[in-house]
């Protein structure tokens, strides 16, 4: 059996570890253009492949959401990673359409394994290393980490697209190389969870109070994954179709803002608590919006950059919203379960707004598809909002405290 590290570097390893799996998920954004030019097939089947990589994902998270609490925080973790880099080798071996569709059901199981057990053990940890302190830290570790690597991989396999050869394999070497070394150092992490014996129970939960809350803050994590779909799937073909700037480079550049903004929103206003960070969102995310439809309308990338930076900073503070609300409503017994439920809806935003889009594009044209996913989202975000912003008197003084803060 591997020595263990402390709880507090083991904290900075499960994060390295998430991003890095994140990262891995994410490597094909600037990549798609690639695809469609070899294979000639168009946007819907861009949607195709993203739509499997999140058919994966829910697999993944119903399947960890069962087994979490059963079997322990890190063996969980270490099947994500590996699943993950098996994902990087069939891309690699296999780089044919069927190759790259498999390839991505298997990042997406990885993701979804990874998703709610990184997260609690990140709070576990945490909670472990400096138990005089909140959990709010762990939590804006965890949905960085997420972001963040969701960020980082289309950065760096649209360099590697745009300056370095085997632009179809080489991204996915390099990144199963950290993914290999991300197993080894995860082996000495210690345990928060130790297994136990429990009849099967479901893979997801709910909150056992305050229902309407947790249900918005689930479908606000919908909303906020629908704004970095965008960016992930379709983003390198608006830049190239509609555009007209067809560098990779630029492609996952565009998308590292769009993505990346939100971890940097996150991390900047990390003491921001759920309810401001609502209100800020209720104002950026519209101009946002507005700005990306307008840059797309007009042709000019300056304003689709800026609005994808706007939109997704502002994505990134709501998903963070809903998650501290998500563990804060959820009981510690049934966290992994209701943390499944949250990230089962919030990737359900990544496929299907995004399939409703490309689609909607092969009608409508890139412009009117984008138009009426930008006025259906602002539709969204007003639902999440009255319910999320509306005032609750409290029964009691602690039950007052309790509310504001999960709000």
């Amino acid at each position: 059996m591997p020595r263990t590290t402390t709880h507090r570097a083991g904290f900075a390893l499960v994060a390295a570890a998430y991003g890095a799996t994140m990262a891995a998920g994410s490597v094909p954004t600037p990549l798609y253009v690639l695809y469609q030019r070899r294979d000639h097939f168009g946007t819907t089947m861009v949607s195709l492949v993203f739509a499997v990589y999140v058919v994966g994902v829910v697999a993944g998270l119903l399947l960890a959401g069962a087994r979490a609490e059963r079997v322990g925080r890190r063996p969980v973790l270490a099947a994500a990673l590996a699943v993950q880099l098996l994902a990087c080798m069939v891309f690699v071996i296999w780089p044919a359409l069927p190759g790259v569709l498999l390839g991505r059901v298997l990042s997406g199981l990885s993701i979804g394994l990874l998703s709610g057990p990184a997260t609690a053990y990140l709070i576990e940890l945490h909670r472990n290393a400096r138990p005089e302190t909140a959990p709010a830290h762990a939590e804006v570790v965890a949905t960085a980490a997420n972001l963040g690597g969701i960020a980082a991989g289309p950065l760096i396999s649209g360099a590697l697209a745009e300056w370095a050869p085997a632009p179809l394999e080489l991204p996915y070497v390099i990144t199963g190389a950290v993914l290999a070394l991300a197993v080894l150092l995860v082996a000495v992490v210690p345990e928060t969870k130790q297994p136990v014996i429990r009849p099967w129970s479901r893979p997801i939960a709910l909150a056992s109070e305050r229902r309407l809350l947790f249900v918005a803050s689930c479908l606000g994590g919908l909303l906020a994954f629908a704004m970095f779909g965008l960016f992930s799937a379709l983003s390198p073909s608006f830049l190239a179709g509609t555009l007209g700037h067809r560098s990779h480079a630029l492609a996952g550049l565009v998308a590292f803002i769009g993505l990346g903004s939100g971890a940097i929103a996150q991390l900047g206003l990390r003491r921001l608590p759920p309810r401001p960070a609502m209100r800020a969102v209720v104002v950026a995310m519209p101009i946002g919006l507005g700005l990306i439809v307008a840059g797309v309308w007009t042709a000019l990338l300056a304003p689709f950059v800026v609005g994808g930076a706007v939109t997704g900073a502002a994505a990134g503070l709501l998903f963070r919203a809903c998650l501290t609300t998500v563990v804060q409503l959820g009981p510690a017994d049934r966290r992994a379960g209701t943390l499944a439920t949250l990230f089962v809806t919030s990737y359900a935003g990544l496929s299907i707004p995004v399939i409703g889009l490309g689609v909607a594009s092969q009608i409508a044209g890139a412009r009117g598809a984008l138009a009426g996913f930008a006025a259906l989202a602002l539709v969204g975000l007003a639902a999440v909002a009255a319910i999320r912003l509306r005032p609750e008197p409290p029964t009691s003084p602690s039950a007052g405290l309790a509310a504001g803060t999960a709000r």
